[in-house]
């Protein structure tokens, strides 16, 4: 009778090595693979040849010579969760950044709330509600402009030096021009022919 032992060597001798599983402290040779063949001298010896071939492209950037921090212009590390961390903070904003204009935005605000009665006034169908949303338009644009008219009018027949008459004129002239150009986009947004139902 045989052994185990003579059976194992038998039985191995029947399948080919090629055939056997890999074992799993077997490693995989890629012969595609970049550092194959070479021994780790090697490899760092072409890593560090592919460095100095590709910083040769910027040598004469790293020969413009490093400035001092003293000159002036500093950019703080700031990181994202920074109170100081903001696109506002920079340089090139403040740069770029025009003084804010609140009459023309107020102007502005007001045109708007003029359209959008104009447009309500013209889409309203009940008779009521049109003249609620005119009477709303007449008031705002009383409140705004013809209120301040009708006192630098009053001031105006009461002046008696002629450069402040003629300041007042221009005040006035001013705000008029802001009613009438009220009534323009109303008379573009709630033209009469859309007030019959």
């Amino acid at each position: 009778m045989k052994s185990k032992r003579q059976i194992g060597v038998e039985v191995d001798s029947w399948i080919a090595e090629e055939d056997l599983p890999v074992h799993t402290h077997l490693k995989v040779i890629k012969k595609n693979d970049p550092d194959y063949g070479l021994s780790e001298d090697e490899i760092q010896d072409r890593n560090e040849f592919i460095r100095w071939y590709l910083k040769k492209d910027f040598g004469m950037l790293t020969m413009i010579p490093k400035q001092d921090e003293e000159s002036g212009f500093f950019i703080g590390d700031y990181g994202v969760d920074d109170e100081e961390y903001s696109a506002v903070n920079t340089m090139d904003f403040h740069r770029q950044m025009r003084p804010f204009n609140k009459y023309w935005y107020a102007m502005k605000m007001i045109m708007e709330r003029v359209r959008n009665f104009a447009i309500d006034h013209s889409s309203i169908s009940d008779e009521a509600g049109r003249l609620e949303i005119q009477k709303r338009y007449e008031a705002l644009v009383y409140r705004e402009f013809a209120e301040d008219v009708l006192l630098l009018a009053e001031r105006y027949k009461s002046a008696k030096d002629e450069e402040k008459r003629r300041w007042l004129k221009q005040k006035i002239g001013k705000l008029n021009y802001r009613i009438l150009e009220c009534r323009k986009i109303w008379a573009q947004f709630a033209p009469p022919e859309n007030w019959e139902p």
